[in-house]
This record gives structure tokens, sequence and C-alpha cells, in this order.
């Protein structure tokens, strides 16, 4: 199946992830929450490491990361001020925790090369343009120090036939599921120079993931 063409816009992903922050754990829960587990579950967590969270939303993932890694660096980043506000309200409970949560853009990550042991991304790529995944792929490299890992969860086709559902929801309703579609990279990693180490496909209540963690 071809990945579906999506448009950059800024200010309409915002504007989508506003309409849905209110219900999204609920959703999240209901098709992503497997996926989420395996991410962590790959994560080498060893206290003290610097990790990064691209798109960490209402910080479901990020939560687990600045639980098992206190006495580390641990950033996250979002580009909806919405989807933040609810990460920050998260992160409250963990006292004393040590995190930095901001909004940022995975287009245009400031940071500095070789500066990161991990790079967390979830459920972000299937949301871009597919001309923007080898600049992604790209920047996740360079960011990451020389042995460090990249782990990301992302919509895919799936292999089982109730999965082809939900190709035709991103197709014919793509606001339905905030222009998330489909999509592979896979090959957008390995063009980029990392060494792929594990790949995972899940179908969590029908809806199909892939999980990929490749190392500098």
């Amino acid at each position: 199946m071809k990945i579906l063409e999506r448009k950059p816009d800024k200010t309409n992903v915002k504007r989508n992830f506003k309409k849905v922050v209110w219900f999204y754990d609920i959703w999240s829960w209901f098709t992503e929450s497997k996926a989420a587990e395996n991410v962590i579950n790959l994560i080498e967590f060893k206290d003290g490491k610097t990790i990064l969270e691209v798109a960490c939303g209402t910080g479901v993932v990020f939560e687990q990361i600045v639980r098992r890694n206190p006495n580390g660096r641990n950033l996250g980043i979002d580009l909806s001020p919405d989807m933040l506000a609810k990460a920050k309200k998260r992160l409250k409970k963990i006292k004393n925790g040590n995190y930095e949560l901001k909004e940022g853009d995975a287009l245009n990550l400031n940071f500095k090369d070789n500066s990161f042991d991990i790079v967390i991304n979830n459920f972000m790529v299937d949301l871009m343009p597919v001309e923007t995944f080898d600049k992604i792929a790209q920047e996740f490299y360079r960011m990451l120090k020389p042995d460090g890992t990249v782990i990301i969860s992302t919509f895919s086709f799936g292999k089982k036939k109730s999965n082809r559902f939900w190709f035709w929801i991103a197709e014919k309703f793509p606001n339905l599921l905030t222009g998330c579609r489909p999509v592979s990279f896979k090959e957008n990693l390995i063009k980029a120079g990392f060494r792929i180490e594990k790949k995972l496909e899940i179908s969590q209540n029908t809806f199909p993931s892939e999980i990929i963690k490749a190392r500098k």
C-alpha cells in the first residue's frame, strides 16, 4: 500500500490536537498502550542517561522515562501546547522529578551533535510529509551520541486483514485520526546510518503499530 500524502501545516496540527486532547489518553490506551509498553521495555535504562522524547504528547511514556532515570537528563518536547499542558500535569505527581518539558518542532531540533544517549519518538512520523522523513532520521542520528539508540513507534500498515480498516479511515476520513496514516520508516533510518536492532509489529484492537529500535 502507498503512504498517503500529507502536507506540512503546524497550525492545523496544533488545532487538531487541541480538539482531541481531552480524550486522547483514552484513545491511546485503546490503540497504542501495547506499543508504549514495548517502547519502554526496549529502552536500555541506566540511571544518569541523557534522554530526549520528541513528540512526547501527554507524557505517558515520558513519565516512565523520568521515573526510571531519576539522576539523568530527561527532556520532552511537543509541538502542541495543549498536549504539553496535560503532560506537565501528569508529571507533577513525581516528587523531585528531574525533567524538562517544552514546545519543540521535530523539523527544527536545535540540539548540538552527539547530545543524547537515547531518542524516543512515538506516533509522530505518521503525521509528517514523506519528504521530511529523511531529515527526521538524519536529525535523530546527528543528535545521538556514538552507540546511542533511537526507538520509534508508528502507525503501520499491519499484516492482518483487519488492519486495513485503519488505512481506509486514514484515507477517507483523515481528520478522525488527526491526519495520522500508516507509514514505513525503517529504510529512512538505514539511509541515515542507523543499524536496525529490533522491529516489532503489534495489532491492538485491530490498530496496527510498528516499533523500531536502531543504533548509531
